[in-house]
Formats: structure tokens, sequence, C-alpha cells
């Protein structure tokens, strides 16, 4: 039989996760992260998800995922998806995907919050999914 319970290793909450600024000095602006599902929280293996909360003028420098496709969607607020060489407006209940190794980022260019939640199909940590910013390939390249 089915029990019902409040506390369980795989359930997790905005609330309790710990709120991470990410790596502001690689194109991460303002941002409050939380990593809900990871291999560190709850054991995934080929997944991450997350809430990320953007304050008016928050923003995600380009950037790409070499190891993970990943989905982004806005429970709250509008701000503008950049995906490829195109720049998507998003509102709330509206998502876009982005492909494995495709560049993108977002920006908060309204005067509210912005609640994002987003999701990496294939790796199960950020260091699984890899990140390489725009801007570090531009120098690499020279």
């Amino acid at each position: 039989m089915n029990r019902t319970v409040n506390e369980h290793p795989y359930k997790v909450s905005v609330e309790s996760a710990e709120s991470s600024r990410g790596i502001p000095e690689r194109g991460w602006v303002d941002m409050d992260v939380r990593w809900l599902v990871t291999k560190d929280s709850v054991g995934a293996a080929k997944t991450v998800f997350g809430v990320t909360l953007f304050p008016p003028g928050a923003r995600h420098e380009a950037h790409r995922h070499p190891n993970a496709e990943e989905v982004e969607y806005l429970v709250s607020g509008s701000g503008i998806a950049y995906v490829g060489d195109d720049a998507v407006e998003l509102g709330p209940g509206e998502a876009v995907f982005v492909p494995q190794n495709e560049y993108h980022g977002f920006e908060n260019n309204s005067d509210s919050e912005v609640v994002m939640a987003w999701y990496y199909a294939g790796a199960a940590s950020l260091e699984d999914a890899g990140f390489v910013t725009r801007r570090e390939d531009d120098e690499a390249a020279g």
C-alpha cells in the first residue's frame, strides 16, 4: 500500500534549496540560482532541474553546454531568451528549447522579477553539461 510522506529523499523545494549567485565572473549577472535536482541533491544520473530568480536588469550572458540540451520555462515575468542568433520574447507559461552546444542566454528587460524553471537533459550537473561562454570561445579563437 502507498503511504503519504511529508519528507522524501527525492523531494526538493525552491525554499529549501541553497541560493547561489552562480558564476558572476563568467556572465551570471545578479541571478539567484536554485539547483533542485542534480546528482548531488538527489542522485540524478542524467537530469538537472532548477529555478532561477532574475530581478529587473539581471541576465545570463551567452554560453553553451557541449553535453546537454536545455529547456527554459518562465513561471512568471517576461524577458528575452537568446538562442543562437535569435532573440526570443518569453512570458509566463512559455518555454524555449536550446539544442545541445547552442549558444543561449537570458535577460530580464522588464520592471518585475522573472521566475524561470529550467532543465538540462543528458547531464546531472553543470560540470557534466559543460559550460563555455561565448566570450571564452572568442578569446580562444584570437
